[in-house]
């Protein structure tokens, strides 16, 4: 079955970069518009180093798993996403949370009402955010002011499992919380450095069992570059069908 997965794989890989050429040759205008997306098919399909894992061979939780009124926007998760994230919560069971990179706590308020677990979760806010090089614009319009980071999960916060934390992710302490955490989520800035640095970071904050997950694999070349850099080091795998 691998092997049939893996040639299904490179045939629709092969598809897409040969319509990907033609548009090249016949409509680069198009191609142009269209070339993100061809990356991310071909990177969601095709990543050396790193594993697949459907998301249905998960054990299945025993209630069902709550889902929240999202809109979609750039800076969220998709409801593929939110839902693969939590069958992995639901599997399992952290008592303790660290996410790096709140927004608007949407992701945030998922996991609060699907487990039990403490949860840290650290954002830079807009005034704090001393250097941008590097950001694309729509990074940039992520910065919020504090009162707007993680304002989707304060009504799920009743009993205060919910931790703020503000800060740059490259230079924060982490040490209060170093070898306590069951699972890290790995959600800040996409930029190729600050990925391999919050990488080290949850390594850190990971405990004696657990488990790293990453958003935004496919959508940001920069994610994909990073996480096969340091593949080797690591059991990783995709769930098939979201961006982690």
């Amino acid at each position: 079955m691998n092997k049939l997965r893996i040639r299904d794989s490179i045939m629709t890989v092969s598809t897409v970069w040969q319509r990907a050429f033609s548009d090249a040759l016949l409509a680069p205008r198009r191609f142009r518009k269209v070339m993100p997306e061809f990356r991310k098919v071909s990177d969601m399909l095709c990543h050396e180093g790193i594993g697949d894992l459907d998301v249905a061979r998960l054990p299945s939780p025993e209630a069902p798993i709550l889902m929240l009124p999202t809109a979609p926007g750039y800076g969220g998760m998709s409801s593929q996403d939110l839902y693969a994230l939590l069958r992995v919560v639901r599997w399992i069971q952290p008592k303790r949370i660290f996410e790096i990179g709140t927004f608007q706590g949407i992701t945030t308020a998922h996991i609060a009402v699907n487990c039990d677990a403490e949860i840290y979760t650290l954002d830079l806010p807009r005034d704090l955010a001393g250097e941008v090089a590097g950001y694309t614009a729509n990074d940039v319009a992520l910065l919020q002011s504090r009162d707007e980071i993680g304002k989707g999960y304060r009504e799920f916060n009743s009993e205060g499992r919910i931790h703020q934390l503000f800060g740059d992710s490259r230079a924060f302490d982490y040490s209060a919380y170093a070898g306590t955490m069951d699972l890290v989520l790995v959600d800040a800035c996409h930029l190729y450095d600050y990925v391999i640095n919050d990488t080290q970071h949850a390594c850190e904050l990971l405990g004696k069992r657990g488990a790293i997950l990453w958003h935004d694999f496919g959508n940001s070349r920069d994610v994909v570059r990073a996480l096969q850099s340091i593949a080797h080091s690591f059991n990783m795998v995709h769930l098939e069908g979201s961006a982690l």
